[in-house]
């Protein structure tokens, strides 16, 4: 079986995103973790590995990696756009019979240069649909087990329970 890889754009999935995307105007490393909160929920479904990049192209830096939530977290060096290091990456992962890639981004260029190594791609709006289909289907299934969940071990009935109360509070009468 082929090892499925998620690699995201992060900085063009927030530019995708009104409320991140205005949230970054005013905390850009909240929106940041709002992004990685999102994608963590998702990941254990879709790839074996989510590897998400934003770029430190106009930042001092060296190149950082964090593990948040299962999600890889990579800052690019300085001078480095996300897309230089995401198309190298893949270049370098891509293996078609053991791997299988998509890539996240809304780039145009970025896009052409994924299809050439072989990765697929989806656009950082399909992705944030996908996010909040993902997020109502887990919402769905958890109201369904609460529903389902048993209030106590045995269905007793109205009648049963009030005696039990009246022996609980020591108000029981022997008959």
């Amino acid at each position: 079986m082929k090892e499925r890889y998620l690699i995201i754009d992060g900085y063009n999935m927030i530019g995708q995103s009104k409320t991140l995307s205005k949230l970054a105007q005013e905390n850009l490393e909240e929106a940041r973790e709002q992004l990685l909160i999102a994608i963590a929920n998702f990941s254990a479904v879709v790839a074996d590995e989510v590897i998400c990049v934003f770029d430190a192209y106009d930042q001092s830096g060296l190149h950082s990696e964090y593990e948040y939530h299962g999600v890889k977290t990579v800052f690019t060096k300085e001078k480095e756009t996300a897309d230089s290091y995401i198309e190298k990456y893949v270049y370098d992962l891509y293996n078609k019979h053991t791997t299988h890639i998509t890539v996240v981004t809304s780039d145009m260029s970025e896009q052409h240069a994924i299809f050439g190594t072989g990765a697929y791609r989806i656009s950082s709006r399909e992705m944030w649909r996908d996010l909040e289909e993902n997020e109502t289907t887990i919402s769905k299934s958890l109201d369904g087990f609460n529903e389902t969940k048993p209030r106590t071990r045995i269905p007793l009935s109205n009648e049963i329970l009030q005696e039990f109360e009246k022996i609980r509070r020591g108000n029981h009468k022997k008959d």
